[in-house]
């Protein structure tokens, strides 16, 4: 999946190579559509976002819960650890989840190592989510809580160890409409597929045209424009960020 389609190739070539690499704007669509959808990837990597919503499931997730994806994007990953410590003082279940932010946590569920894979699936009304963080609490909000009793569980309500990937959580990440309310985000991801078709021309960084007694210098410095680039992604050297800023909040170490 990606946010772009044969349809933008040609605003692509129109409103940005023909203004920053005439020379290239020949290029085939088939090969426009590749850049605009290697920038997008470079670009999420780089914001630490998917740019479109992405499903979360577990590694152990079956070919047949794939298949009810209907080729929506996936991400399979494993489950978090369960520690002695999940419930106590002023933890309340917290969970500090892979990805970021948070669109729907449709479920969590306790998978237990026993012979018989004992499970329990977290009431919805537990769940309080905050999901610029990607960081969920587990409340009890009332009603009978039950934990299968197996040789597990009765060591960590014990005090013994952690379990292991115990704790599996499906939800869905990413940005909801980039179009629609990250139009930056777009911005960067044309230049930056701008940028990679100009640095495979190998264009001298500077040169000089003379004739009629008239003479033109002039020079093409790459890593400025990439700067610019970076400029807007992370922001100036002291500011509060760029777009990863804003997308997950400035970054804080307590010390």
């Amino acid at each position: 999946m990606s946010l772009f389609t044969s349809a933008d190739v040609a605003a692509f070539r129109s409103e940005r190579l023909l203004a920053a690499a005439p020379e290239r704007a020949d290029l085939s669509d088939a090969a426009l559509l590749d850049r605009l959808r290697t920038a997008e990837k470079e670009v999420g990597r780089k914001l630490r976002v998917q740019l479109e919503p992405t499903e979360i499931i577990g590694n152990d997730a079956t070919p047949a819960e794939i298949a009810a994806l209907n080729g929506a994007p996936y991400i399979q990953e494993p489950g978090y650890d369960y520690d002695p410590s999940f419930f106590q003082g002023e933890r309340w279940g917290a969970i500090q989840l892979r990805h970021k932010p948070v669109l729907a946590v449709h479920e969590i569920v306790f998978v237990y190592p026993s012979p018989f894979t004992a499970r329990y699936t977290v009431p919805s009304g537990w769940i309080r989510v905050d999901r610029r963080a990607g960081r969920i609490n587990l409340v009890p909000t009332g009603g009978y809580f039950g934990l299968p009793l197996a040789p597990y569980v009765m060591q960590v309500l014990g005090g013994g160890r952690s379990i292991p990937f115990m704790i599996q959580v499906r939800y869905r990440t990413g940005l909801a409409d980039v179009r629609g309310d990250w139009p930056d985000i777009l911005d960067v991801i044309y230049k930056s597929a701008a940028l990679s078709i100009l640095e495979d021309a190998f264009a001298p960084q500077s040169g000089s045209i003379s004739g009629d007694g008239l003479s033109q210098s002039l020079s093409v410095d790459m890593a400025k424009h990439r700067e610019v680039v970076d400029l807007k992604l992370f922001g100036k050297d002291g500011s509060n960020g760029g777009l990863r800023a804003a997308i997950h909040g400035i970054p804080m170490m307590v010390l």
